[in-house]
C-alpha cells in the first residue's frame, strides 16, 4: 500500500470514528430545534445509557423554562439537577403538586448541559412528600406528550402509537419493513 493511500484511510477512518462518536451523544443538537440554552434536546434527547434515579428536595416549583419546557430543580447531596417534566402544554394538564421543600424522587436520563448544570429527563417523578407521581415517559424514553404511549379505555397500553390493542404493529408478530433480522 502507497503511504498516499495508506494516509487517505486513515483520515476516513478518523472521519468516521468522529461522526460516530458526534450521534453518541444524543443530547446535544439530536432533533435539531429544539435546543435552548442548555444545548439539551429535552423533548428527544433522552439515553437509555445513562437513566438514574435522584432524590431531594424541590428548591423550585415547575417553571417554565427554553422553549415552553417545564423544569423543577431539585437539590441532590451538594448538587441542582434540572429535572424535565414535559411541555408545559402536556404538563398543565397532567401535573401533580409540587411545593418548595417537596421531598422528589426522580428517575430518567442524566446530562450535562452546555450552560453546565445538570439535567434529568423524567422518566417518572413521585411527590414523596405527598406520594403523588406521574409517568412522564415509557422504558425507551419516548414522552407521553408525543403519543408514543397512551392508556386506553380498558385500561391496556398502546405501544408505539398504532392502531391495533394489545401493541401489535402493522403485520401480526411485529415483522415486516424492508430489513429483516
Amino acid at each position: 500500500m502507497t503511504p498516499g493511500r495508506f494516509s487517505s484511510l486513515i483520515t476516513s477512518a478518523l472521519l468516521l470514528n468522529f461522526l460516530l462518536i458526534g450521534t453518541a451523544s444524543a443530547f446535544w443538537g439530536f432533533g435539531g430545534d429544539d435546543n435552548g440554552k442548555s444545548g439539551l434536546d429535552l423533548n428527544r434527547g433522552y439515553d437509555v445509557n445513562t437513566v438514574t434515579t435522584v432524590r431531594g428536595r424541590a428548591v423550585s416549583t415547575p417553571y417554565n423554562a427554553e422553549k415552553g419546557n417545564v423544569i423543577i430543580e431539585i437539590k441532590s447531596g451538594a448538587e441542582i439537577v434540572n429535572v424535565y417534566v414535559g411541555p408545559s402544554t402536556y404538563w398543565e394538564k397532567n401535573a401533580i403538586a409540587v411545593h418548595i421543600n417537596d421531598d422528589i424522587s426522580a428517575k430518567g436520563s442524566k446530562a450535562q448541559g452546555k450552560d453546565g448544570k445538570t439535567y434529568l429527563l423524567s422518566q417518572k417523578l413521585v411527590n414523596r412528600t405527598t406520594g403523588a407521581q406521574v409517568e412522564l415517559r415509557n422504558e425507551k424514553g419516548d414522552g407521553a406528550w408525543t403519543g408514543a404511549t397512551t392508556r386506553m379505555d380498558n385500561g391496556q397500553m398502546n405501544q408505539g402509537g398504532n392502531m391495533m390493542r394489545g401493541g401489535g404493529n402493522i403485520m401480526r408478530g411485529g415483522g415486516g419493513g424492508m430489513m429483516r433480522h
